[in-house]
């Protein structure tokens, strides 16, 4: 609706315009809303039919995560994705936590959490498949973004079955980073293979040559400086200081959620859902072309984040 302003009364102008709003939204308010898509973001549901254990009460995650999905499928998103940690044990535990996802109208990602492979070593290999998953680590446009999805248990202890020669790398690996004093030399945390990070330099140089940004999703963090990070941090990080459309990366595992910049590209560690008897914790994620706005809901809190390398939507 377009009003002409010059004839009118300050009083009338402002009740036509009050009339408008109700109306229905007008020509000149739909071309100030920015450009850009909304994105559905949760954590570590990591349900277990067990009793709560400290601050982590696994069989609510059924009912967090479900409603979740009900706000989710109230919103207009490109997708969903969940951060890893799915489950905690058992590989029955997936059959009772897919159940929410089921009435989802969005696509999730899946990414692999540590606890994901807390079941028998037979069926370690078939885990991603079981989550949904086509491959470990890949990547996918939307718009003029890439969003790269790492596997920080590729080089792990838990990952693989005893005896493969996976499981004895992975060991190696970790006695090297403890022998280096690094904080993450710890036996829940992984790292990323060499293959993993050449594959992440080339999906950034990619995205580059095609005029995408970068937006990394993992379930360790890789910064700030942290107890929980992936093991070859700064590795993972001098690869993707190369890459100036590199923008943004947001990780679960470290349940109480943490925030830092480094180079101007934000890193945000999304709270656990998991954690709490009685409140939750996920977001939405607004994907503007020089910002990203994080709306919290429960634990999780709203932040509005500057994007170092502005995308062309």
């Amino acid at each position: 609706m377009l009003v002409n302003t010059s004839r009118l009364t300050r009083r009338r102008f402002f009740r036509t315009a009050a009339i408008s709003a109700l109306a229905g939204p007008c020509l000149l308010r739909a071309e100030r809303v920015p450009p850009g898509f909304r994105v559905g973001l949760v954590a570590d549901a990591q349900f277990a039919d067990v009793e709560a254990k400290g601050t982590r009460f696994y069989r609510q995650s059924i009912g967090k995560l479900g409603a979740a999905v009900e706000h989710f499928n109230r919103q207009d998103l490109a997708f969903c994705v969940h951060l890893g940690d799915l489950i905690d044990r058992e590989w029955r535990s997936f059959d009772e936590i897919l159940r929410p996802l089921a009435p989802s109208r969005h696509r999730w990602h899946q990414l692999l959490g540590n606890h994901d492979f807390d079941v028998l070593d037979e069926l370690k290999s078939s885990v991603p498949k079981r989550m949904g998953m086509a491959w470990r680590y890949g990547s996918f446009d939307h718009e003029a973004f890439r969003f790269v999805i790492l596997d920080t248990n590729d080089v792990s202890t838990y990952a693989h079955a005893a005896g493969t020669p996976e499981q004895a790398h992975a060991e190696a690996e970790l006695a090297r980073v403890k022998a280096a004093k690094l904080r993450q030399a710890q036996p829940w945390n992984g790292g990323l293979g060499a293959a993993q990070l050449a594959w992440l330099d080339r999906a950034c140089a990619e995205a580059r040559a095609a005029g995408r940004a970068v937006i990394v999703f993992a379930h360790h963090p890789a910064w700030p400086e942290d107890q929980h990070n992936v093991w070859n941090a700064a590795e993972v990080l001098a690869v993707l200081d190369r890459h100036p459309n590199f923008v943004a990366w947001i990780n679960g595992h470290n349940h109480a959620g943490n925030f830092a910049e480094r180079n101007g590209v934000p890193f945000v560690t999304m709270k656990g859902m998991v954690e709490t008897a009685d409140t939750t914790a996920f977001a939405t994620m607004w994907v503007m072309s020089s910002r990203l706005i994080l709306t919290g809901h429960g634990r999780e809190p709203s932040r509005e984040l500057r994007l170092r390398w502005a995308a062309r939507l």
